[in-house]
This record gives C-alpha cells, sequence and structure tokens, in this order.
C-alpha cells in the first residue's frame, strides 16, 4: 500500500490562505466564494492527483457518468467548488464570524457518561467540533494526527481551541490508552470515521453498488469501552445562512464472548455508512474522500487486532 503524503499536506500555500483570509476581512464571504470558483477551476483542470484521489467515488456517485471523463471532470469541478466553500466558512468562523449553529436531534449524544463521536470529511465538519466545544461540562478529546500543513489545519475554524484536548495517535499505543482513559471518565472522544491510513484496520461496507473502506478504529474503540458510537454531520444551509449539526442515532455494540470480533462491529459500520450514502444523496459535492483509499469492488479486510488510533 502506498504511503503518498495525504493531498492536504501539499495542498494550501501559506500565500494563497493567507491572500483568502484578506479577502475575507476585506471583501466578504460572497466575494471570496465568487473568487474561489476562479481558483477551483485552475485545480479541476490542471490538478491529476487531486482528481485521481477523488475518482472512485465520483464514478460511484454517477454511475452514468462513469465512462465519461469529460463529465467526471465537471462533478470533480463542483466537489472543489464545494470544498473551497467549506474551507472558506472555516476561516470565517476562526475569525469570529461565524454562522448561527442549528442542532438537529441532540438527544441521540448522551448527556453523561463516554461516548465515542464519529465526524466524517463531510461538509463544513469543522463546525461539528466546534458545536462540541461549546457544550459545558463534557471535556472534548480529538484522536488526530498531526497536521503536515499548519496552513490546512484542522482546527482552522476554532477561535478557543483551550476547550479540546488532543490525542495524538503518533505514540506507542496510538492513542488508545489515552482515549480509553477519556472514555472511562465519562468524556467524548471525537474520531473521523470515514477515511481509514495507510497500514491501518478497514472494514469493506456496501455503499453505492461498491463497497467503501472505512476505519475500524472509532467503533472498537466504542465496543472495547462499552460507550455508544453517535455519527455526527455537519451541513451548511442557505436562505438564511446558518449551519445544521445532526446527531444519528447513538451505535452500539455486544462483543462475543467479551471479545470485540469483526463480524460484532459490522452491523454498526454499515449503519454508519448507510448514513454516509444517504448525506451523499443529499450533498453529492460535499463528501470529500481525498485520499489514496478507494471504494473496493472485492472484500477485502484487514484484522481488526491491530492498532486502532488512526484518524484525519
Amino acid at each position: 500500500m502506498t504511503t503518498t503524503a495525504p493531498l492536504s499536506a501539499t495542498r494550501g500555500n501559506r500565500l494563497g490562505i493567507g491572500f483568502f483570509r484578506l479577502l475575507l476581512r476585506s471583501g466578504g464571504f460572497r466575494l471570496s466564494l465568487w473568487v474561489s470558483r476562479i481558483v477551483t477551476w485552475f485545480y479541476a483542470r490542471f490538478d491529476r492527483r487531486a482528481f485521481a484521489a477523488t475518482e472512485a467515488y465520483l464514478r460511484l456517485r454517477f454511475p452514468g457518468d462513469a465512462a465519461s471523463p469529460r463529465r467526471l471532470r465537471r462533478h470533480f469541478h463542483r466537489l472543489l467548488e464545494e470544498l473551497a466553500k467549506m474551507l472558506i466558512v472555516a476561516y470565517r468562523s476562526g475569525i469570529g464570524r461565524e454562522f448561527p449553529l442549528v442542532e438537529v436531534s441532540p438527544e441521540n449524544l448522551p448527556e453523561t457518561g463516554g461516548a465515542v463521536v464519529v465526524l466524517s470529511h463531510c461538509d463544513c465538519w469543522q463546525a461539528a467540533m466546534e458545536l462540541m466545544n461549546r457544550k459545558p461540562g463534557r471535556p472534548i478529546n480529538i484522536m488526530a494526527r498531526p497536521d503536515a500543513n499548519g496552513n490546512m489545519d484542522k482546527y482552522l475554524a476554532l477561535r478557543d481551541r483551550s476547550g479540546f484536548r488532543v490525542i495524538s495517535t503518533e505514540g506507542f499505543s496510538g492513542g488508545l490508552v489515552e482515549a480509553s482513559a477519556a472514555l472511562a471518565r465519562g468524556e467524548a472522544v471525537i474520531v473521523m470515521g470515514d477515511r481509514p491510513v495507510p497500514g491501518a484496520a478497514a472494514i469493506q461496507a456496501p455503499f453505492f453498488g461498491g463497497k467503501l473502506a472505512v476505519p475500524l478504529s472509532p467503533w472498537m474503540l466504542a465496543a472495547r469501552n462499552e460507550v455508544p458510537a453517535v455519527p455526527v454531520f455537519a451541513e451548511l444551509l442557505e436562505k438564511p445562512w446558518r449551519i445544521a449539526i445532526r446527531f444519528c442515532p447513538a451505535i452500539t455494540f455486544a462483543p462475543s464472548a467479551g471479545r470485540v470480533r469483526a463480524a460484532d462491529l459490522r452491523p454498526g459500520v454499515e449503519r454508519y455508512v448507510r448514513e454516509l450514502e444517504d448525506f451523499a444523496r443529499r450533498r453529492p459535492y460535499r463528501i470529500f474522500r481525498f485520499g489514496e483509499e478507494r471504494p473496493a469492488e472485492h472484500e477485502n479486510e484487514s484484522q481488526p487486532n491491530v492498532n486502532i488510533g488512526e484518524t484525519t
């Protein structure tokens, strides 16, 4: 399996990010969006690696256009436009100009006790972390790898980061010991659930007639610590502009004879991927599957008993 650096490590230089931050302050949100359409046209036309990283998803999502490179490029451009919009929303929040936040079904996240919050690289997902940071009385932990590119910092939407405790997944235990301890204290642990990293355990689930590889880490963490896993999706809405945070029904697990097996996790994983698929039906250009992973045509799972600390 390739270990090529993720796209975020080679995209988003300091000059470009600084330009959009300045544009946001001086020209406003709508002008920034207009300029971003020009920038994304350039990437859609010339960035072959980024296109290759999203092509598998686009082929599954738009099967009628799978045989036409030109049509797939158009879909790719639309996806890049939406990605740029979400980054601008994150920068806007980072300079103190947040959109109103609306919670949908917040009762699905238990008010007490440990919980694994499963985020996905969809829409303005960083806003979901901001909302969690505002909840009083619940310490928040994020399992994450350090970003190779500081300009594309995954926390760029957060003005007050003091409410978060980052659990690095690059230590000896991959963050497992620290995350389990946090859950035992009744805290929440945020894990990205839609992208496996090279070499980490993954499981295949049905997705638009194909198979999608997702990491085992969120589900293994929840099952081993006997806490619920709650998928959370953030969605940017217009007229008026606002961000809706939707808490999906909690997913629980019943390990076989005290041991956690892949078969125990599969029903919950497939429920999550159905939520992801439903989101992709409504917002097809806001699923950001950039990376070396590919939706697979055949089942080929790794064993679940390896380092479960992978994320983002």
